[in-house]
């Protein structure tokens, strides 16, 4: 198969899920001889006017706030990938879309025989993503324009949706008023991982990785380390991802309120190689976040046969089993006891440990996902 993929995110600078997703589909898909090509605004010329106006409307979002230049910013970046998508020179089988401005571009430029499909990331519906990111206000004209286009293309006939969890399918039917959907579950495909280099920590710890926000939830761990510490248990955290000043600052006036003895190491972003060494040393992969899309870095994980837990939110029940779930409606101090009860029972922990590896290998590998793309396109969406 040939397939184009396209996203309007920046692939040398991004390094969220929709990224490592993308990056890890063309190189799984490529080991199977298929032709696959990754589009993005910025592999455009950068001398040129549309990229000239890529960076305007960037600064200017960034220095007035005004969301009109929100709205402009993706017009170019839309023009940027129909361009490039015009000048390749390859007939593709497939046009595979990472988001929704990319899937619109490739709808109208479709033909004939060619299969659009969004690959569904996202964790809300996708013009709310944007005011959770603070590039939209709700309700605001560009917050309509938005939800309009964006509909109008969810509803497209011709779409094929590989969304990213049964919940992302769920929530696409709840999009499009429950029409029916052509929709196929496309699980992550993630290598597992043997790499024992020694990290720069030498004393066992407790790990999270994910960005610094309100909605990963990395603050509901300071109140877990308190009630550890209460029970006499104490463990450092490491938390890696890109940082947040704001959160950071509300999750370090949180340790100081509550007198955390225990070390928290602030990280920031690191490479996946270097994330995944830091996961794979961990005793426990703690996940507290309020709302996915999916979880990836549980999978990631559960790869480097790291026991994980995680608070309970939709998806997590298509990853991990009950015994590794900290129920909804848990407090701190009851989901602080039931970690200390897994990180003191080393039987336990292995046995979770080895029920979770399994999972993985039967669900998430990168095998897995390269059979359910190709079977889906060649079966259910058989190509002409």
């Amino acid at each position: 198969m040939k397939i184009l993929m396209g996203s309007i995110l920046n692939m040398d600078i991004d390094m969220n899920g929709v990224v490592i997703t993308a990056k890890e589909q063309q190189s799984k898909l490529m080991g199977r001889n298929h032709h696959v090509q990754l589009l993005t605004p910025y592999i455009y010329p950068h001398q040129t006017i549309l990229f000239t106006l890529l960076r305007w409307t960037s600064v200017a979002f960034t220095r007035t706030g005004l969301t009109i230049f929100t709205l402009l910013n993706l017009t170019v970046k839309a023009l940027i990938l129909a361009r490039l998508t015009l000048r390749s020179q390859q007939n593709y089988d497939v046009f595979h879309a990472h988001d929704v401005v990319s899937a619109m571009v490739f709808e109208m430029l479709a033909r004939g025989s060619n299969v659009t499909l969004l690959n569904a990331h996202f964790y809300v519906e996708p013009w709310e993503e944007f005011v959770a990111g603070g590039y939209v206000k709700r309700n605001d004209l560009t917050y309509h324009i938005l939800k309009y286009l964006f509909l109008r293309t969810l509803k497209s006939s011709n779409l094929r949706f590989m969304p990213v969890s049964q919940r992302n399918s769920n929530l696409l039917a709840e999009m499009v008023s429950n029409q029916k959907l052509p929709s196929i579950v496309l699980y992550p495909g993630i290598d597992s991982t043997s790499n024992h280099n020694p990290t720069q920590i030498d004393t066992p710890y407790l790990i999270n990785v994910g960005s610094m926000d309100v909605r990963k939830n990395q603050i509901e761990l300071i109140g877990i380390l308190a009630e550890l510490e209460r029970l006499g248990f104490c463990l450092p955290l490491v938390l890696v991802g890109p940082e947040n000043a704001l959160e950071k600052e509300r999750i370090n006036r949180r340790i100081s309120a509550l007198n955390i003895k225990t070390p928290i190491h602030f990280l920031g972003q690191k490479s996946p190689e270097e994330t995944l060494l830091l996961i794979q040393s961990a005793q426990l992969y703690l996940h507290v976040s309020s709302i996915e899309s999916f979880g990836r870095t549980l999978v990631e994980a559960m790869s480097t046969k790291t026991p994980v837990v995680a608070r309970e939110y939709d998806a997590v029940h298509e990853i991990l089993d009950e015994a590794a779930i900290i129920k909804s409606e848990w407090n701190t101090a009851r989901a602080a006891a039931f970690i200390k009860t897994l990180l003191e029972n080393k039987v336990l922990r292995e046995n979770l440990q080895k029920s979770q590896h399994a999972k993985y290998l039967r669900s998430f590998t990168g095998t897995q996902m390269v059979n359910t793309y190709t079977n889906a396109l060649e079966g259910s969406w058989r190509l002409s």
